[in-house]
């Protein structure tokens, strides 16, 4: 058994190990900290995205980047998000047009939810195609239609390559919107 005076060293000498070692290699020692810390943080809290194509402009732009809050796990009316396509095997950005529980459909080129005009689009927002979306369609637990700004050109929720967005396949927020004029609400 080690007496308290030989821990005791033991301790020194793993103290002057440590400062040794941290002198000589104290820049790669925090860049790997700096690393570490900014994976986890992206792992769990933000994450920087790039946005791709225009069907969210004039809101967000081709080729802008954006940050996407992930810890959030809220959601509702007028909210963009970034989600996983697997039909398309890519990651969109849509905004939430309609929230689990609902009903909605696309009639006389408007946007209906639970029987009412959407307030989500402005008001002389035109829905040509209306999709999947001809009919009423009844959202899920845990699903949400969506819709991009560009109504005319966005692959969304209307085709059945996107369907319906189950939130687990959510992954985040996206944060800001340098064009608020979309009004959220049902």
């Amino acid at each position: 058994m080690k007496s308290r005076l030989q821990i005791f060293d033991n301790l020194k000498v793993f103290q002057r190990f440590w400062g040794w070692l941290f002198k000589r290699y104290r820049k790669p020692i925090i860049a790997f900290e700096i690393l570490a810390a900014a994976f986890f943080i992206s792992a769990n809290w933000y994450q920087i995205l790039l946005i791709h194509g225009d069907s969210m402009y004039p809101a967000y732009h081709d080729m802008q980047f954006v940050i996407l809050d992930k810890h959030l796990g809220k959601y509702t009316y007028g909210d963009v998000v970034a989600f996983w396509c697997a039909g398309l095997d890519t990651l969109l950005v849509k905004r939430i047009a309609a929230c689990p529980g609902d009903q909605v459909w696309i009639q006389d080129e408007k946007l209906f939810v639970n029987g009412r005009e959407s307030q989500v689009f402005p008001a002389d927002a035109v829905f040509a195609d209306a999709g999947l979306a001809k009919s009423a369609l009844f959202l899920g637990k845990d699903e949400y239609f969506v819709i991009g700004d560009q109504i005319a050109k966005s692959k969304d929720s209307r085709f059945r390559e996107v369907g319906y967005v189950r939130e687990a396949d959510i992954r985040g927020k996206v944060l800001p919107e340098k064009n608020p004029s979309f009004r959220g609400g049902k």
